[in-house]
């Protein structure tokens, strides 16, 4: 579901309407960059800036060592519990940046589902991210380089986003399980045009 206004998902993350929010949401698990994110974003100056890493921890042990990696800073909410679907659009709603730090990726559910709630992405240039990233829809940064993660943080703070949510919305609608199985059939069960 996507009823929730921006105003009302920032309202009961309790964030105000100047703070720039970035979001990590989905399984907690290794491979997905969060022990690369949390030191990225801490690095960053702002008292406005908030992180929020929310889902189920792939172990009580990694929810430990996230929690020691996001130390006293204030700014960082872990949010390590399963998030049920109707809660999704709160967070997404309420960010201004989704951030997708992965080590190793094929494609990426996350991202897209980000982009249909017209968030715009930070990742590395790994896999599926390079196709799905461009313009609007966020920031590609090089993967093996130490500072690439924070100056890429840095860059989505400063960035002009103006449009970038209706863009998002329009450009994911192509994956749309409608227009997927549209095609699928038309490819399956709609005869060729015959020419002669």
């Amino acid at each position: 579901p996507n009823t929730r206004t921006r105003q009302q998902a920032r309202m009961r993350l309790g964030l105000d309407e100047e703070a720039f929010l970035f979001l990590l949401l989905g399984l907690v698990r290794p491979y997905k960059g969060q022990e690369e994110l949390l030191p990225a974003f801490s690095a960053l100056t702002g008292p406005r800036l908030r992180l929020v890493i929310a889902g189920q921890p792939a172990s009580p042990d990694y929810a430990l060592r996230l929690r020691s990696l996001a130390g006293t800073d204030g700014r960082i909410t872990l949010d390590l519990r399963f998030v049920p679907s109707e809660e999704v659009q709160i967070y997404f709603n309420a960010a201004n940046v989704c951030v997708l730090p992965y080590r190793q990726i094929t494609t990426s559910g996350a991202a897209l589902l980000s982009l249909s709630f017209g968030v715009p992405i930070v990742a590395p240039a790994i896999g599926a991210f390079p196709n799905l990233i461009a313009g609007n829809r966020g920031i590609l940064y090089p993967p093996g380089d130490a500072g690439a993660l924070s100056r890429a943080l840095d860059e989505a703070r400063q960035r002009d986003w103006t449009g970038a949510r209706a863009d998002n919305i329009g450009w994911v609608a192509q994956f749309r399980w409608e227009e997927i199985g549209r095609q699928l059939l038309a490819a399956y069960f709609e005869p060729p045009a015959f020419d002669g």
